[in-house]
């Protein structure tokens, strides 16, 4: 119960913190002070808090705003020591801070500010989550960061090939597959090509690409020509030759980890639920699964369907001021940036009908034409992603899959009693 516990307020920086201790009634206990974040700085912190734990008889909890890897490292290390931690949005205490009228801002300052938060704020205490779903959260938020790499990575080698042998992009369906890098790495330029053995390069495309020596003849004599017109239309660059070389190595060195990657992802899911429940929504499927799932963490943080919406941030912003009301409302976007951009591709998924005519998810597929019926494309797609988020909730709520059935049948289940998730 706040008023009963010291506070220990910190504000977090990459290499040191600034700490300040307040008494149970808001008090100025302990005068700010400097600690760096390593083994020796936070051992020092660790006898400060022990100090004020002596003088009230009680834990103090920590304070401290939410920064990123900084602050993280500093929760998991507070917690280890049984200590309660609650953290702070940056835009939250960044208002607080700025509310004075006098223009006051220093570390120590900020230290004080922090901790009184925790008397007149109503905070929840952080919650470690599973092992498992930490692990996942990394992994996926890695696998993210390494596939845009990925991206940037291919589309300067497609842009030096282009430049030497532009014939050669439309050879392979994708200059990043496993055939085109091994050739590129070993076949940098046009003339490299020619002179090389027709028995080598059929050979590596028959080993990369698994195919017949008939498919394996056939792409060769595309890369002959490409090699040919190459050597007269390109540029005939050295330079151009070595950026190659080194654009596909990388580009093979990233595929290869982002293969390790989902190795780790899918041996994980094994031991997580969510996962699994997850994949049941059409839309969602097996990548998508595991990114939702390690940002959401446990479900049993949400009390309703309009928080998880909240912490997505896809909730629609609110302007209105006297007799105006805002109706071109954009979502806030203050939540996970990775689990919204999951969400939309998991829209987009959902509201198409394939090839041979059969609807992803045909619920959602007539939800999104009723919609675009009184909206713009964008707001009705961002309908879509809500109501995802409100079928994941109920989902790993109920811990029941998800069973396709329309509105109509949903309501007559419920009224019939029966616990269904759709």
């Amino acid at each position: 119960m706040k008023g009963e516990f010291p506070v220990i307020g910190a504000d977090v920086a990459k290499d040191f913190c600034y700490y300040a201790a307040l008494s149970p009634t808001g008090e100025t206990y302990l005068k700010p002070f400097k600690a760096l974040n390593t083994g020796e700085g936070l051992a020092s912190v660790i006898n400060q808090i022990e100090k004020v734990e002596k003088a009230f008889n009680r834990k103090p909890v920590i304070v401290l705003e939410s920064t990123g890897h900084y602050s993280n490292r500093l929760v998991h290390f507070f917690t280890r020591h049984n200590l309660k931690v609650y953290l702070i949005n940056p835009l939250l205490s960044h208002s607080i801070k700025n509310s004075t009228v006098r223009k006051v801002k220093t570390d120590k300052v900020d230290a004080e500010e922090l901790a009184k938060m925790y008397f007149f704020m109503n905070l929840k205490e952080h919650q470690m989550q599973d092992e498992y779903l930490e692990n996942l959260k990394i992994l996926t938020r890695t696998h993210y960061h390494l596939s845009e790499q990925r991206v940037s990575v291919m589309n300067q080698l497609k842009a030096a090939i282009e430049q030497v042998m532009p014939g050669f992009t439309k050879v392979f369906k994708s200059i990043s597959c496993k055939t085109s890098l091994e050739l590129l790495v070993r076949y940098p330029s046009p003339t490299s090509f020619l002179e090389g053995t027709k028995d080598d390069i059929v050979q590596i495309v028959r080993t990369t690409s698994r195919t017949s020596m008939a498919y394996a003849t056939k792409k060769y004599e595309l890369i002959l020509k490409s090699a040919q017109e190459g050597k007269e239309t390109g540029i005939l660059l050295t330079a151009y030759e070595q950026i190659i070389i080194v654009y596909a190595n990388h580009l093979k060195h990233i595929n290869e980890q982002l293969d390790l990657i989902d190795k780790k992802i899918e041996a994980l899911a094994i031991n997580i639920p969510a996962i699994q429940l997850l994949r049941s929504i059409p839309g969602i499927g097996k990548n998508l699964a595991p990114i939702i799932a390690g940002e959401i963490g446990s479900i049993a943080r949400f009390q309703s369907s309009k928080q998880l919406v909240a912490y997505c941030g896809i909730d629609p912003s609110v302007k209105q001021s006297g007799n105006f009301i805002g109706t071109k409302n954009k979502f806030t976007k203050r939540g996970s940036r990775f689990i919204r951009k999951a969400l939309y591709i998991a829209a987009t998924v959902a509201i198409r009908q394939n090839p041979n005519g059969q609807y992803v998810n045909k619920v959602i597929y007539d939800y999104y034409h009723k919609k675009i019926q009184i909206k713009a494309k964008k707001q009705a797609l961002g309908a879509v992603m809500n109501k995802l988020v409100r079928i994941i909730f109920s989902v790993l709520k109920n811990e029941n899959p998800f069973v396709l059935i329309t509105p109509e049948e949903q309501v007559k289940m419920h009224r019939s009693n029966v616990k269904i998730v759709a």
